[in-house]
């Protein structure tokens, strides 16, 4: 290895070199490919040197130890990201959906005050958050999964996220195979995280036997949540109404939250504050509750 007193510093920066030119002309004195400033070293990544005064990244761009600490800077936030994506499919999340966040949500006009509750709500998470509304396509999902994800980062603690449907099917398994778990199991465990996303809720078919099914997993679901005071956010394609209809004790208890009730998807979305301990967002006014 050339010492840096053998080696022919320029004082001024000079414009970037081919790397391959660089490679193969000895008396060319190395230089970074981003700033193209003079390098005293060259050394592969994981020689004693390394990093001393220079490295090759990943694509073997010659870099200079300044934009090295920059590309390692990029590295470990894309580490973070995917470490965080790993924890949010462990928590139930699929994996085509675990990139989603506060960030990715495209904001427009028809949805801005939506995001804006749910990311007020999510920043001092409480009792029960429900999005409810008619309309499909609009971010529902999206949005729990990006809370679920900002619980995870701040706290530390990883949540869990089910789909309605799928807890149905599983207790339904249960009953003809002890593989799965039973009915009590798997109420016991939808009430043990601190934090729960319950997404598509009353989704199944429409049958008196499949109407009381899912009623009732709800009930004990949300009712032993309640009684725990455990984190819990709901959504579903029935307004509150629809909900009540079926069971008021659990309409009661989502009540006992925020309930936004997403009622156009235009920018007439009137959210529904039953327990306004929420601060409003700093773009929103009370009286944009009653437009």
């Amino acid at each position: 290895m050339k010492s840096s007193s053998d080696v022919t510093v320029h004082a001024e920066p000079a414009t970037p070199i081919d790397s391959k030119q660089m490679e193969n002309d000895e008396n060319v004195t190395p230089r970074c490919t981003v700033c193209g400033e003079s390098i005293l070293a060259d050394e592969p990544l994981g020689s004693a040197d390394a990093g001393q005064w220079s490295i090759y990244n990943a694509t073997h761009d010659r870099l200079c130890l300044k934009h090295f600490r920059v590309e390692y800077e990029k590295l470990k936030l894309q580490w973070r990201l995917q470490e965080v994506e790993r924890r949010l499919v462990c928590a139930g999340v699929s994996v085509a959906f675990s990139n989603r966040s506060f960030e990715t949500f495209v904001v427009n006009e028809s949805n801005r005050k939506l995001f804006s509750f749910v990311k007020n709500w999510s920043d001092h998470p409480y009792s029960f958050l429900s999005i409810l509304s008619e309309h499909s396509g609009i971010g529902k999902t999206h949005l729990a999964i990006a809370a679920l994800r900002q619980h995870y980062v701040t706290t530390g603690t990883l949540g869990r996220f089910r789909k309605e449907r799928d807890v149905l099917l599983q207790i339904r398994k249960g009953y003809a195979n002890h593989g799965n778990p039973s009915e009590g199991e798997m109420i016991e465990s939808l009430s043990k995280p601190e934090f729960l996303v319950i997404d598509d809720l009353f989704s199944f078919n429409d049958t008196t036997d499949g109407i009381e099914f899912a009623r009732r997993i709800a009930l004990a679901t949300i009712d032993e949540r309640e009684w725990q005071a455990r984190t819990t956010i709901v959504t579903s394609n029935l307004t509150l109404s629809d909900i009540s209809a079926i069971d008021t004790r659990i309409a009661s208890r989502l009540s006992g939250g925020l309930v936004l009730n997403v009622q156009s998807v235009d920018k007439d979305f009137r959210p529904m504050l039953h327990k306004p301990v929420l601060s409003l967002p700093k773009d929103l006014k009370s009286e944009d509750l009653n437009e």
